[in-house]
């Protein structure tokens, strides 16, 4: 069982990730064209700060965006948590 948990907790905590860096990925292509995607690639770091500037950009607060960092933290962290192998 603690094995399912440990692989459902990766599954969510990464793909929650990986889902926010396409989200991260889109956005930039469409400000900047194919440039975008070379500096979605080097700016992977700036998923932390790109909701904010999304908001500032778009002029809408990307509520989806937080609603994934959301799931992964507090949904596939506890998975990972229960998974762990113990001593």
């Amino acid at each position: 069982m603690r094995t399912a948990f440990r692989i459902l907790g990766y599954l969510i905590f990464w793909g929650s990730g990986l889902c926010m860096w396409v989200f991260f990925l889109l956005a930039m292509m469409k400000w900047v064209g194919a440039l975008g995607i070379l500096l979605a690639i080097v700016g992977c770091p700036g998923v932390i700060i790109f909701p904010f500037i999304f908001w500032v950009v778009e002029g809408h607060f990307p509520l989806l965006y937080f609603i994934i960092w959301g799931i992964g933290i507090f949904i596939g962290g506890p998975f990972m948590y229960l998974g762990r192998e113990r001593e």
